[in-house]
């Protein structure tokens, strides 16, 4: 899995759920499959008291 693989999975978590509990452990799964270097962003997510606003937030940086 690569970081973009990551990040699409947590926009859809946010998107189809709309729940922080459903992002967070979308961002554990994700963590496990990722290499060490690249997992620091997932670990922000995970630890964020609202993950779904930070994802938002992160998805507003993305180039369309």
């Amino acid at each position: 899995m690569t970081l973009t693989d990551a990040t699409l999975a947590l926009l859809l978590a946010a998107r189809i759920h709309g729940t922080d509990a459903a992002v967070r452990a979308t961002a554990k799964r994700c963590v496990k499959l990722l290499p060490r270097s690249k997992r620091d962003l997932i670990y922000k997510v995970v630890d964020s008291q609202s993950p779904l606003e930070l994802v938002s937030f992160l998805a507003q940086g993305l180039e369309l």
